[in-house]
Parts: structure tokens; sequence; C-alpha cells
């Protein structure tokens, strides 16, 4: 037995593992590179063994016979033929054994890849009996979404799927038996898919990519109903989107930090535990949780017969304070704020806080192991601080990311029947299957505003065209539970359908009406500031107008209508527009709004 040809064919296996491995989440290109490895390994093997006349004829024989190998349409008896005298002889008639087996395998493993292809395939053509929901990738947000959206006759549809994404995910895969494709989310080609209800959720790890996807998928099928989610807290992602022709397609962007806010604003309202009618709001760390809190807490805060304060500690407040007054220019000027910049360990920060009184709300918005400490200290310390009764315990909303440590937090005590009572928020699964930002209760009223002011909006085309007008409904929903807070005072219940009969009872009196319109002005003025506009005067109005076509100016954020209620008059008569009507009839119109959210 020559041993050459057994090391040649050794040396042909261990390349060919190597260039193998390179490529093990590839099935075909993996089983491809093995088969043609292992065809040559076994034609080195076999190749002094056959009984061809010459070389050439020897060569030839020895690959077309292990060619056939591989679909078993050979027999082995070729290899009776080496007797058996030692160890290398046993490794080399073991080696072609084992050669024998595995091709025929990976030949049947790469049948069965082209057949799971060909069933995805037949899977998307059957895929308009019902709701199919694309997701541009699977990640740990999009299955717990996919889980949330889980019903009967809807099919998931998870692109970007490597066999190495797929392997590592295959318990979820298979648990929501989802179809898994390999190309990317805008490459899915729509005509294999006969479905009329087609949902994307654009939700990779890179916010980039989802917006450039996006853009795609809108180029391509902008004639064709879909919806489609862009998951993303990106300002710009906004602008582009809302420039962009859309066509038939309904495009949302979904702000996972500020629908969140939103959510702890609405289920922990800011009037919680107020004192003296003042609403004193502590915002302990201004990263972007902190300024979206302070942000939203601004409008949200307008309640009738409340004083409203907050007060933002961070070790670079005084920086924030320049960066929140470069992009929200009336925003600071117009509402009382208090930077404090100190460390939150020093003893600076208690200081501060000793001088300020009535602090019944609080935000905490620094890392997750600092948050959970820092919650810790200040409920002690507003215990502490009240000397007689010990009683002090302002709301203390804590951001948690971590799901089961936001469990915990929710339930922690310090001894039996002695809770601290945190609102944990900000985890992954509390967003996206707890509470569920998508198609809540809060994103149906906020449909439903939108309807108030337009009702012949029936398709919602106006409503899905720009950005704002989504924002600008949602922040007048949320606040629909303040305005019922602030009229029904102690019978307020919390409970929009049992508090509904007693507030239309309310607003059959006309002062009531215009005091809550009066209220809802306020709110919208402090939303728009938040947002960066700031007020138009008459002049710049005449001089922008000729090419807008609109006394609103949504470029350059101006708008002439940012004054105070009672100048509303003065300035609608100038430009010939009723600037009060709006916010008498959102008022009205409550009742209806809530009714058909419920």
């Amino acid at each position: 037995m020559n041993i050459e040809y057994l090391i040649l064919a050794i040396i042909i296996l261990i390349f060919t593992g190597i260039k193998a491995k390179k490529s093990f989440y590839d099935v075909k290109k993996f089983i491809g590179i093995l088969l043609i490895g292992m065809t040559l390994s076994l034609s080195v093997l076999v190749f002094p063994i056959n009984e061809g006349k010459n070389m050439v004829s020897k060569a030839v024989f020895s690959i077309i016979y292990a060619a056939q190998t591989i679909i078993l349409a050979e027999d082995v008896s070729l290899a009776d033929t080496i007797n058996i005298n030692g160890i290398v002889e046993i490794l080399y008639l073991g080696i072609i054994y084992i050669l024998y087996l595995a091709m025929p395998l990976l030949t049947a493993s790469f049948l069965l890849s082209l057949i799971d292809d060909f069933t995805t395939k037949i899977k998307l053509y059957f895929a308009s009996r019902g709701k199919v929901i694309i997701f541009s990738e699977i990640n740990e947000k999009s299955l717990i979404l996919a889980e949330k959206l889980k019903a009967k006759n809807t099919i998931f549809i998870f692109a970007n799927c490597s066999n190495e994404v797929k392997d590592k995910f295959h318990k979820d895969i298979k648990t929501l038996k989802v179809i898994t494709v390999p190309e990317s989310v805008e490459n899915i080609n729509l005509k294999n898919i006969k479905s009329k209800d087609i949902t994307y959720y654009m939700i990779t790890e890179q916010s980039d990519d989802d917006l450039e996807q996006t853009l795609q998928i809108i180029e391509k099928y902008k004639h064709r109903p879909l919806n489609i989610y862009v998951i993303t807290n990106s300002d710009i992602a906004r602008t582009i989107l809302d420039s962009t022709d859309k066509g038939n397609i309904r495009v949302e962007i979904v702000n996972e930090m500020e629908r969140t806010v939103y959510k702890v604003l609405t289920d922990m309202p800011l009037y919680m535990n107020a004192i003296n009618n003042e609403i004193s709001v502590l915002i302990v760390g201004a990263g972007k949780v902190g300024r979206e809190f302070l942000k939203a807490i601004t409008w949200c805060g307008q309640i009738i017969g409340y004083k409203l304060k907050i007060t933002v500690i961070d070790k670079r407040a005084n920086f924030i304070k320049e960066k929140l007054d470069k992009h929200y220019p009336e925003l600071l000027e117009k509402y009382e704020y208090n930077f404090i910049e100190a460390d939150i360990n020093s003893k600076k920060m208690t200081e501060e806080l000793d001088k300020i009184d009535n602090i019944n709300y609080i935000i905490i918005a620094l890392n997750e192991e600092l948050n959970i400490k820092e919650a810790i200290f200040l409920r002690k310390y507003f215990i502490c601080r009240d000397k007689k009764e010990f009683k002090n315990k302002p709301i203390i909303n804590v951001w948690v990311e971590n799901y089961l440590k936001n469990k915990q937090v929710n339930v922690l005590k310090n001894e039996k029947n002695n809770e601290y009572d945190f609102n944990a928020f900000g985890s992954v699964k509390q967003i996206y299957y707890d509470d569920s930002i998508i198609n809540s209760k809060l994103e149906k009223m906020t449909q439903n505003v939108h309807l108030s002011y337009n009702p012949n909006d029936i398709e919602l085309k106006n409503f899905y065209e720009k950005e704002y007008n989504i924002r600008s409904s949602r922040a007048t929903a949320l606040h629909i539970q303040y305005k019922l807070y602030s009229v029904l005072k102690e019978e307020y219940t919390g409970n929009l359908e049992k508090d509904l009969e007693k507030f239309e009872e309310l607003l059959k009196d006309k002062e009531i009406v215009k005091k809550l319109a009066k209220n809802e002005h306020d709110r919208w003025l402090a939303y728009m500031r938040s947002d960066g506009y700031s007020k138009a005067s008459l002049e710049q109005v005449n001089n922008y107008i000729k090419n807008t076509n609109s006394y609103k100016h949504h470029l350059a954020k101006m708008h002439p209508a940012l004054v105070e209620y009672e100048q509303l008059d003065e300035i609608g008569e100038k430009l010939g527009v009723d600037l009060k009507a709006a916010d008498e009839e959102i008022i009205k119109g409550i009742p209806e709004i809530i009714k058909k959210s419920l």
C-alpha cells in the first residue's frame, strides 16, 4: 500500500475542513465544499487499487467512482481488494468507509436544504389567506413583538436570516412557526405574497439600515397598500420620511424612547401625590431619556389649577441647558426649570435637594446599576426628611432595562410589608410585550383625536402623511386623562369609561368648555415649544406665506399662534383664521374620542 496516497488524501481532507469551516452557516456552500474535497480525497485513495490500464484511465475511473459514491450509485467491493497487513491499511480502509457513509449523507442534507427553500416558497404563496408580518431582522425585540402579535391566520416572515442566525434562534423559530428567508427585507419579492394585509416592522440593531431599507421598499411598492413601522429614535428619519412620497403605503415611526415616556406619564400621571396644587418634578440624569421626560413633562404638566416646576440634576447640567436652549429656543424662558450641576454621589446634591419643597414626582435616568442605587437612596432621603410622620413618598420612576431586574424592582421590599414602591420602566419585553407601545390604547385614541380634527380623513391618509400629525394627535390624546382629572377633581377615578358620564355633564357648562379650551391651548403651546417651535410675528408670516401658502412654517418651526390664549382672537383676526375654534372643538369632541377608543 502506497502511504503517499493516504497522506495526500488526509491533506486534502484537512484543507477541505478549513475551507468549509469558513462557510459553516451557509449550508449549500458548506456542503458543496465538503463534497468536492471528499470526492478528491476518495479519488486519491481508490487510484492505486482500481484496474485501469494506464494512468489517465485510472485517474478518470477514480474520479467517476468517487462521484458516483455521492449518490450511492457505486458498490463498495473495490475496498475489499485491500489486504490488511498493518495499521496503515486499517487507517486507509477506515477513511474510505467513512467517506462512503458521509458523502451520501451530505448529499441528502443538500437535497433537504433545497426542499426547505421550496417549502418556504410554497408557504409564502399560500400566505394570501391571512395577515403577513415581515420583520427586517430576527432579534430580541422582533421576537418579543412577534409573540405579542401572534394570532390565527397570521404569518411571520423574518428577513436576513443566515443559518448562523437560525441556529441561534432555532427554539423561537420553531415555537412561533415563522418563515425565515436569507435575503434582506427590501429584497423580499412581494409578487410571491398574495395577501392584501402586509405589515413591515423595521426593527434591526442598526437603525440606519431600517431607514435605508424602508426607502427602498417605498420606492418598489408605493402603489401597493402596505403598513410599515420604523423602529427608530432618530429625528433625521422623521424628517426624511416626512418628505418622501409614500404613495399608498402607511409609514409610522416608532420612537421607543418617546413612547416609553408617554406610557409612564399615562400609567403614573404627574398629579399623583401633588402637594398644595404644585407639581414638582425631579429628573436625575439628563441624558436622552431624561431630556425626553423633561420635554414631555413640560406640556403634560399643564393642568388647570396647578403650578409646574422641574428640577434637573446632572453633572453636565449647564451643558444640557445650553443644548436645550439651542434646539428649543422658547422652552427654557417660558417655563420654570432649575438646573443643578452636581454629581449624584456628592454632598452638593443633597444640599440642593434640601432647598426644594414639595417634590412629588421623580425620574431616575442614569445607568441601570446607578438608577436602582439612587432610587433606594432617594426613597430613604425623602422618608427621613419627613421628620414628623416619615410618610413622604414621592412617585419614583426608575429606568431599568433588564426585564427580570425590572420586575423585581417593582416589588422591591426592605422588610415585610415595607415596599419601596418604585415604578420601573424601560425593559425591551416590557415595551414590546407587557405594555405594547405599538397598537396600544393610546394609539387608538391618537387616531380618533386626528379624526376629530379631520372627520373626512376616514382612511387616515393625511394622518400618516406627516409624522407631525401623528405626534401632535398623540400628545393631545395622552393629555385627555389630565383634563378629566382637572375638572372632576375628587370625583375622578382614573377609569375613562366611568369618568365619561360625569365629564359629559360638565361640558354642558360653557365656562368649563372655555376653561378646558384654554388649558388645551396652554398644553399645545408647551408641546410646540418642546418640539423646537418659536413664535412667528405677523410681519414674518406675511413674508413667508407667499412661499408656503400657510401661516405655519414647519420647516423653520415658526407659528404665529404661539401666544397666550387671550391674544389668539387678535392674531386670528389679522390672519383671517379662528385660532380658538380647534381648541374648543377638541374639548367638545373628547367624549366621542373616548367612546370610539374603548
